[in-house]
């Protein structure tokens, strides 16, 4: 009786390895110890490999490396190859670039059939990558460095010339106003004149009342005219009144002034710096097109979303592109929301009053917008720690997946001073998530959680999510 049982729990114990090491074996990536061999090779840069990339053969997957050692300043691999891949002695292995996030991939050319072949154990001869993203990035640095060069440049003349042009207007008020003084010094000297005409008229008309009475009447009607005339010059009256005395007419020459120089300075700045951005902008197309080869080995998703906020009684919506290597611990998000409660704008307005004094305006207008996000991620197991713009404003996010269909995620942005940051809790289901799946209901979720939890504003939602996923597909239990 004993010994029957002891039988029935060891056959028991057999079938459950049995099954357990088949599972194992079909569920992996087809690379395990039964049907590979172990190679070496040295790289000087190992940078984006890891013990789960694999080496590919006109874009088949032959390999995949098994450890990454130290020796002395170069990286030691081993590396295990299907048996059935014939690798002489000739063959080189190389390190490319797999996408934009910094993941690489390795290459096998399996030699001639001319050389005779590489025994398992042996050392694979490598080749150091010709193409670097480093280059690229430094290449926009350098053209950020000389915009920013530019602008100060353009600062620094921008407030010279003003100062030039506000002296050499004020010079020209100054030459304005001696003018007006000596055209007024003139208008007296010629009622002084007027007044001794008028003495010498009345002696005339007391020696000759009889013979001129009537031409002192029309002098005297002159000079009455001239009295009106010059009246109305000092009061401003009248198109030489205005001349002199009118200020629209200074404000006017010093607007049209500056807006000239103006003009002309903008024109100069633009001629002077064509050139180094013609320059600078021919390095960056010539290397876009290795920047976009390498985005090839992205695996991209297509997220759509709305939710209900309960307090608020409102719908939000987005949706965004999601980006992810092969290797499945990193990604990269770009996103776009609606707004309801409308995004602050402020604008510094500048104009030029009649006296010619410069006056600035701060204005803020809020209005319906969009909301726009851009993540960068990298996995840590179940733990994911991202990060960038979340609703146009710096922040950061956690997300928790113990569990294949249940996700925890956390989120803090909009940071201003002297207020509380928002803070935004969500709980994820997938209850038949599978984004690789051409059925539409495999790449529903749900989800569900509060907005603004530190603040008296606080509400609660619910939504639902569409995720379907082209190109490279995610490791098992990351979402």
């Amino acid at each position: 009786m004993k010994s029957s049982r002891y039988v029935k729990v060891a056959l028991f114990f057999i079938l459950l390895g049995s099954g357990g090491g088949t599972y194992i074996i079909l569920s992996s990536d087809g690379l395990n110890g039964f049907n590979t061999a172990l190679y070496e090779l040295s790289l000087p840069d190992a940078t984006g490999l890891s013990t789960r990339s694999k080496v590919y053969l006109a874009g088949v997957a032959v390999g995949k490396i098994r450890a990454i050692t130290l020796a002395g300043s170069e990286a030691r691999l081993k590396v295990a190859f299907l048996k059935e891949v014939e690798i002489h002695s000739d063959a080189v292995v190389t390190r490319k670039a797999s996408s934009i996030l910094g993941t690489s991939i390795l290459t096998l050319e399996p030699g001639t059939e001319q050389a005779p072949l590489l025994p398992p154990g042996g050392q694979i001869k490598t080749e150091r990558n010709s193409g670097d993203m480093q280059a690229l990035m430094g290449t926009v640095q350098d053209l950020g460095g000389r915009l920013s060069g530019i602008l100060q440049e353009v600062q620094a003349n921008h407030l010279a010339l003003l100062q030039v042009s506000l002296e050499t207007f004020n010079a020209l008020a100054q030459k304005l106003d001696q003018r007006a003084d000596a055209e007024l010094d003139r208008l007296s000297w010629i009622l002084e004149s007027a007044v001794q005409i008028a003495a010498q008229t009345e002696r005339l008309l007391a020696e000759r009342e009889g013979d001129i009475t009537a031409s002192t009447g029309e002098l005297r009607r002159t000079l009455e005219n001239i009295r009106a005339v010059t009246g109305e010059i000092r009061s401003g009256e009248g198109n030489l009144g205005q001349v002199i005395y009118d200020d629209r007419l200074y404000h006017a020459l010093l607007a049209t002034a500056v807006t000239t120089e103006d003009t002309v300075l903008k024109l100069g700045m633009t001629l002077d710096t064509v050139q180094d951005l013609s320059l600078t902008a021919h390095e960056v197309i010539d290397q876009a097109g290795e920047l976009l080869d390498r985005a090839a080995g992205l695996g991209i998703q297509i997220d759509t979303q709305a939710r209900y906020e309960f307090l608020a009684e409102r719908f939000r919506a987005g949706a965004s592109l999601r980006l992810e290597p092969a290797s499945g611990d990193r990604w990269c998000r770009i996103g776009i929301q609606n707004a309801p409660d409308g995004l602050t704008s402020r604008i510094i307005k500048t104009s030029l009053d009649q006296n010619g004094t410069i006056t600035s305006e701060d204005l803020r207008e809020t209005r319906f917008s969009f909301a726009v996000d851009v993540e960068l991620a990298r996995r840590f197991g179940f733990l994911t720690i991202r990060g960038g713009l979340l609703e146009n404003t710096p922040g950061f996010g956690v997300d928790f997946q113990a569990l294949r269909c249940l996700s925890l995620s956390g989120e803090l942005f909009d940071f201003k001073p002297k207020e509380l940051p928002h803070l935004r809790g969500v709980l994820t289901w997938y209850p038949l998530f599978d984004p690789q799946a051409a059925k539409p209901w495999n790449w529903i979720y749900l989800q569900g959680g509060i907005n603004q939890a530190l603040h008296e504003k606080r509400d609660f939602f619910v939504g639902l999510g569409l995720r379907p996923s082209r190109g490279l597909n995610a490791p098992d239990g990351q979402r």
